[in-house]
């Protein structure tokens, strides 16, 4: 099964459309906050938060089980304190508003979801979520229900433990767990046990998983992390808490957030958002799990996560969307003419011409078809393609990565050609590429080299080459080994300061310094000025 999990989307419903039309899944799960706000003028949520306070300190009449609303309701009744009866009222007809204004909003978000009728997409209450059952959000709401799909069962619980500002408390959604003289009362773990679910999905985490509020330590729920302890659950899906984000398994149990979808307002800064997860899950539990991010209608892939006997691989696929989440990345520094490179090419990148792009796609579609052959082949692309400044007719350059298992046998028994190498010839004749490939290299061997620090390997010299100048398709086989490299940082430097030597060899070549002329007449052809620092740039790499 193919599951996309987001979780407190807050009020970005144009992005959440976005995501519906950029991805494919059996299920799509939306965990609460689905909405920010109750209002639509801060104002008004101000003064609302404010006549909460005021009624509060007359709750001490409130019995069990009462709201706000009921004390209201009596408030007003009292003649000799008008005051105090006109901000009940007030209190009264805000709420009424601010109804009004959440079954709005998920009627917009009910239009969205039926604009891709094709997709099943279930969503939970968050802590800022009226209950769903009574919008028209209902048949999609998962709080206290069950599913199956490709046979395996999901359930989910929303809200939260804690008081929402702003919100009319007779709306929320009532988090039932307690602690009593007799212990704890959970009404998620009874749900749970009785579901029994291969998948949990929440809004609120369990305690010790994502639940880490700064200075307060762990903040979850214990009733929920009571029931994982004790159950066979696979998969543990939640959110709610926007910075504790990321991933890890405990025993046969994994666990997710993956931190927030819609923007979250913060000090200093807006924390922005389009996180999401898409998961491939069989009957096992998670076989891969990737942590994305759209932006710009774009979706880009930041983190794959992979179940293994020591615990969950995590692979990084994009170090700068990594860093900026707030995760830690080691540190690399790079030679000044490495430095100058990937200044100008970030530049160029920036202006991608359609045929680079389409070019891409073609190589995408190429390891793609070899992967359904049982192989895995990844590429570096040199040239124009790697700046982005493709047209018609350009030479393609590949570097194709193998895994050293793939490989023809011929009538002696001997490994003349890989089997990859060999599809990936018979793909690009089909597509009708011009396309030569230059090197060939096996990751295995590179894994191998860079684990026994063996700087006088050629394929890890050629590799960590390639890596600087050249831009990848399909990253994630690359990166594993990549990301190995970048771990020893102080062998990675040994080893490109002994490529010094190659690079002012590339530098200083006819054919190079004429292919930035060529780039440079492409972008002035298409009205795009180059900026004076990037000149400058490109006169110093030049220049060595």
């Amino acid at each position: 099964m193919r599951l996309l999990f987001a979780s407190d989307i807050h009020h970005k419903f144009h992005a959440v459309a976005d995501l519906l039309a950029r991805t494919e899944a059996d299920v799509t799960i939306i965990a609460g906050d689905l909405v920010s706000r109750a209002f639509h003028r801060y104002e008004t949520a101000w003064r609302f938060m404010d006549l909460q306070q005021i009624l509060k300190r007359h709750s001490d009449t409130l019995e069990k089980g009462m709201v706000l609303r009921d004390l209201a309701i009596e408030l007003r009744k009292k003649r000799g304190n008008p005051t105090l009866s006109a901000n009940a009222q007030e209190y009264l007809d805000l709420s009424d508003q601010a109804e009004t204004f959440l079954q709005r909003s998920y009627d917009r978000l009910e239009r969205i979801f039926r604009d891709f009728s094709d997709r099943t997409v279930y969503v939970l209450p968050g802590n800022y979520d009226m209950d769903l059952k009574k919008t028209v959000l209902q048949e999609r709401n998962l709080h206290l229900k069950t599913i199956i799909s490709r046979g395996l069962r999901l359930a989910g619980y929303g809200g939260a433990r804690v008081a929402t500002p702003g919100l009319p408390d007779h709306l929320q959604v009532v988090f039932r767990e307690e602690m009593t003289d007799a212990g704890l009362r959970s009404e998620p773990f009874l749900f749970f046990r009785r579901s029994a679910p291969d998948i949990v999905v929440l809004h609120e985490p369990p305690y010790g998983f994502f639940d880490l509020v700064p200075r307060l330590g762990h903040a979850g729920s214990q009733g929920i992390r009571s029931y994982v302890d004790q159950s066979a659950v696979r998969l543990v899906l939640s959110g709610h808490y926007h910075e504790n984000w990321g991933g890890t398994c405990r025993e046969h149990t994994c666990f997710f957030n993956p931190s927030n979808f819609g923007t979250v307002d913060s000090i200093p800064r807006p924390r922005p958002g389009g996180y999401f997860l898409d998961m491939i899950i069989d009957e096992h539990g998670l076989e891969v799990g990737t942590l994305r991010r759209i932006e710009r209608k774009a979706v880009r892939d930041i983190i794959d996560y992979r179940p293994t006997e020591q615990g969950l691989e995590k692979i990084i696929l994009d170090e700068g969307r990594y860093r900026r989440m707030g995760g830690a990345v080691p540190k690399v520094s790079h030679i000044r003419p490495i430095r100058q490179l990937q200044r100008v090419r970030s530049f160029f990148l920036q202006h991608e011409t359609t045929e680079t792009m389409e070019l891409i796609h073609q190589l995408r579609e190429v390891y793609r078809d070899i992967a359904k052959q049982g192989m895995e082949v990844a590429f570096d692309v040199l040239g124009s393609v790697s700046f982005g400044m493709a047209e018609k007719g350009s030479d393609l350059d590949l570097v194709v990565y193998l895994r050293e298992q793939d490989c023809l046998l011929d009538d002696l028994d001997t490994c003349r050609i890989p089997r990859p190498l060999a599809a990936v010839f018979t793909a690009l004749e089909k597509r009708e590429l011009t396309i030569e490939v230059c090197d060939s290299l096996d990751l295995d061997r590179i894994q191998r080299a860079i684990h026994a620090e063996d700087r006088e390997d050629g394929q890890l010299q050629r590799f960590v080459f390639y890596r600087i100048v050249c831009r990848p398709v399909n990253l994630r086989l690359i990166k594993r080994v990549e990301n190995l490299l970048l771990s020893k940082e102080h062998f990675r430097k040994k080893v490109e300061k002994e490529l010094k030597g190659y690079l002012e060899v590339l530098v200083s070549s006819v054919r190079h310094v004429a292919s930035f002329e060529k780039y440079k007449t492409r972008l002035r052809e298409r009205n795009i000025p180059l900026a004076p620092d990037v000149e400058d740039a490109i006169r110093h790499y030049l220049r060595g």
